[in-house]
């Protein structure tokens, strides 16, 4: 599940095309995770009221936080492979 491919195995379109180019994968993986614990933050306080204990809010978003981000790690790179592309399209320097 976590195990990278050089290149893809049907088109041969190398996903690192430049230095750095997981750093974007990284940047949404934390942007989708913060929104995930924040929303569940938000939903225990919409069901137990604004008083609720913050030690069950942490019991609720310590799980929730801890495995949002290695759920998500290989869809964030999928993602951000496809945002890539779109936003610099493939060179033939770029397949096999």
């Amino acid at each position: 599940m976590f195990d990278i491919r050089e290149r893809c195995p049907s088109c041969g379109l190398k996903f690192a095309r430049m230095e750095g180019h997981w750093l974007g994968a990284v940047a949404v993986n934390t942007v989708v995770s913060a929104a995930v614990v924040l929303g569940t933050v938000i939903a225990a306080m919409l069901v137990w009221g604004t008083d609720v204990s913050g030690v069950l809010l942490l019991v609720l978003a310590l799980p929730v936080g801890v495995a949002t981000p290695v759920l998500f790690d290989p869809v964030s790179r999928t993602l951000w492979t496809a945002i890539d592309a779109l936003m610099r399209p493939p060179q033939p320097s770029d397949f096999d």
